[in-house]
């Protein structure tokens, strides 16, 4: 279904845009040069008036009514299904903390991966691959998680939680750990699990940007939008190009139907690289 929304809108608009085009054509020819200009500068408001005016002596009621039902249609689905296809179109955008912990490679490593990777070369092409070595520090702990991170979500949350918690066990103030196990247990729905997450994050890291606004989307989950609004301004305030959180703040405001803060954001999102918000807010006529 994560198409099927968009592709309709974008359906009607396209047919409303021939209807309109048509009667325009209709209006020059019929009516007159004036009253196409009058079309043309109205954006096809005075064609409309004019096709229902004169729909019986031109027989255009058929045209006419498909017109109404095309136009009418995109903000009749909008007030019935309300955001739902807006949240599967543009999740709220959530971000893993990257492993604090990487070694950095010194020169005889780095030979010590070129004769491991000679050594694979001369193996058997029907060599068995062997198993990776079960994780032992906090840091890879904390890569068996990321690993299931895909497309903003976990394909394993709960997988991914047990891996985090041992990271924690191994390292009580790896914040990006409990950045990480927070989403998890977002997409577990255990919301205050999350939010006890990202506070305890926050508090080893008071600047760690990506966990207010990781917060903040466990906020617009439970339809608390003010205080979720509070935690992407801080996430802008430490981060200004921060493209996500301009992004989930744009939802927030809508949700609020505070619309016009929330065009400000999806554009401002656009501008820093991702349109996804301000897209679908032109398409369904919520920003122009």
């Amino acid at each position: 279904m994560e198409y099927v929304y968009p592709a309709i809108f974008g359906l009607l608009t396209l047919v409303s845009l021939i209807i309109t085009i048509m009667m325009l054509i209709k209006s020059f020819s019929e009516g007159g040069v004036l009253h196409g200009i009058l079309g043309i500068f109205t954006c096809g408001l005075y064609t409309y008036i004019w096709g229902w005016i004169n729909s019986k002596e031109l027989q255009l009621f058929k045209m006419m009514l498909v017109w109404t039902i095309v136009t009418i249609l995109p903000y009749v689905l909008i007030f019935f299904i309300g955001t739902s296809a807006l949240m599967k179109a543009i999740p709220m955008a959530s971000e893993l903390g990257l492993q604090a912990q990487v070694p950095k490679v010194g020169k005889s490593s780095k030979k010590n991966k070129k004769a491991a990777a000679r050594k694979a070369g001369k193996k058997k092409a029907g060599a068995k691959k062997k198993k990776s070595p079960p994780p032992k520090t906090p840091a890879q702990f904390n890569d068996r998680a990321v690993s299931l991170w895909k497309k903003g979500k976990y394909t394993n949350p709960g997988k991914a939680s047990d891996y985090l918690g041992k990271a924690i066990e191994k390292d009580p103030n790896f914040a990006h750990a409990y950045v990480n196990r927070g989403n998890a247990f977002r997409d577990l729905k255990q919301y205050q699990k999350a939010i006890q997450d990202y506070n305890k994050a926050i508090s080893l890291k008071p600047n760690f940007v990506m966990a207010y606004n990781n917060r903040g989307n466990v906020y617009f989950e439970q339809k608390n939008y003010a205080m979720a609004i509070r935690d992407y301004n801080k996430s802008i305030a430490m981060k200004p190009n921060y493209k996500l959180a301009f992004l989930n703040r744009g939802l927030a405001y809508y949700k609020l139907k505070r619309n016009n803060l929330a065009c400000t954001d999806f554009n401002k999102a656009c501008q820093l690289g991702d349109c996804d918000g301000i897209n679908w807010a032109k398409q369904n006529g919520i920003c122009r």
